[in-house]
């Protein structure tokens, strides 16, 4: 495994770049064997190989965007590449899959008080097989997404989160678009601002479903969960750190939900 790290932060200019590239390779990897006769019968038994790998990386660039106030702008990028292999009838079976990933998102703080963002984001996901081309997949998912943060009188807080998903190039049925919006509103009290009580309504729009795509061995999956969906969540937290829940990370926090 080996993993290389590359970060710059400029605070006089408001800018900042994360570059992280990981490799992991796996030596004698257990994978299948599969056979099948002339009448139909498959028999699959364990074989160890070497080649299986995968390599991962993130870049994310952040600059304040001058036209308007306090309004920064992030692009993101985020890379998946991987090969597993099984054999078929002992022929070698290389499955490469890539997944791809940019992002851009914008955040305005023009107000002290009221923070607001938007987002979006394409997943582009490819899977091909060397001796099965008839099972090569490709699909996307796009997502929309959009925040706010108001920090109200008293230490009174409101906060939202809304993102719409988009599932295309999958199966009849299964190109669902999910919309889900989340919301709460707490009050923070005690020195410190150390506790806290939180009331959360989790999907809102009661419209939440699990879409999901799995590339095989030998075949292509998709699958359709049933995901709890709306309801409420009433916490109450309390902070060890000296800085209160509004300050420095640190501490341990206990929360008591029902």
């Amino acid at each position: 495994m080996a993993q290389l790290n590359y970060m710059s932060v400029n605070p006089f200019k408001g800018t900042n770049f994360f570059a992280f590239l990981n490799f992991r390779a796996t030596d004698n990897r257990i994978v299948n064997s599969d056979s099948i006769s002339p009448f139909g019968i498959k028999y699959t038994i364990p074989v160890n190989v070497d080649g299986v790998y995968s390599v991962s990386g993130d870049i994310n660039w952040g600059f304040p965007f001058k036209p308007v106030k306090k309004t920064t702008i992030n692009f993101g990028l985020n890379m998946i590449r991987s090969r597993d292999i099984q054999f078929v009838n002992r022929e070698k079976n290389n499955i490469n899959s890539t997944q791809v990933r940019p992002e851009v998102r914008i955040d305005n703080n023009t107000l002290d008080k009221l923070s607001l963002g938007i987002s979006y984001s394409n997943n582009i996901y490819r899977t091909e097989y060397s001796l099965q081309p008839n099972l090569n997949t490709k699909y996307f998912t796009h997502e929309l997404g959009s925040y706010a943060n108001w920090q109200l009188p008293k230490n009174f807080y409101f906060t939202t989160e809304f993102t719409y998903t988009m599932n295309t190039q999958r199966a009849e049925g299964y190109n669902a678009n999910v919309p889900l919006w989340n919301a709460s509103f707490s009050k923070q009290f005690m020195k410190y601002n150390r506790g806290e009580f939180k009331l959360r309504v989790f999907d809102i729009l009661n419209q939440n479903v699990g879409i999901n795509r799995s590339s095989n061995n030998n075949y292509i999956e998709d699958s359709k969960t049933n995901i709890l969906r709306r309801f409420l969540m009433l916490s109450f937290t309390y902070s060890l750190s000296k800085s209160g829940l509004g300050g420095e990370k640190g501490g341990a926090t206990i929360r008591v939900m029902r």
